[in-house]
């Protein structure tokens, strides 16, 4: 069992980005490519439609060589025969949460996810706040935008425990977290815990 977890804040106008950074550069090029209300209403997707709606400057996106890296990680895991979740903050799947909470280049990381079907269960991610998921029709990858302790008015906790079985994901949900079980049969191969 393999876990990889992505950084969806590679590219991005938060100030972990130095003002003069490479990744800076992009992500404001990005955004001013894709959201006519950049720079001024940089968290607006007024006007924009369907999933161009993610252009909105609380997003982020994958740079090259994570994408690199998240396939050279995945083709470790085929040849070793692993199984892998993948984790990130912003959701990647456009059917398991908002348009406006997906990553920029979400297309891009998905075709990666689907053309390792074999190999992933499930990919879990928060930042939509209110949780959100999707069983991917052409892979059969389970998304799961888990739902947010800020969301969850005091003294409810809201988290998850995820219990990995041989042929199941269970996931016990607390506080407004809901609970769920997927199965992991599109991966042909039993887990070994």
């Amino acid at each position: 069992m393999r876990a990889l977890v992505l950084d969806t804040y590679d590219l991005c106008l938060l100030d972990r980005c130095p003002d003069s950074s490479h990744k800076r550069h992009r992500a404001h090029e990005i955004l001013s490519a894709n959201n006519h209300n950049y720079p001024h209403e940089e968290n607006s997707p007024e006007g924009l439609e369907g999933t161009n709606r993610r252009f909105v400057a609380f997003n982020g996106g994958i740079d090259e060589p994570q994408l690199e890296w998240l396939r050279c990680s995945l083709e470790m895991a085929r040849e070793n025969e692993e199984k892998v979740i993948v984790f990130s903050h912003q959701p990647i799947h456009p059917d398991s949460t908002w348009p406006t909470c997906l990553v920029w280049n979400y297309d891009e990381v998905l075709d990666i996810l689907r053309s390792y079907k074999d190999v992933i269960i499930a990919s879990f991610s928060g930042h939509a706040h209110k949780g959100g998921y999707v069983r991917d029709e052409e892979s059969g990858i389970h998304f799961r935008s888990v739902e947010a302790i800020l969301e969850s008015s005091p003294p409810i906790k809201t988290y998850a425990i995820v219990d990995v079985f041989e042929d199941k994901l269970v996931i016990r949900g607390e506080g407004d977290c809901l609970s769920d079980v997927y199965d992991i049969d599109h991966t042909k191969v039993k887990l070994k815990v």
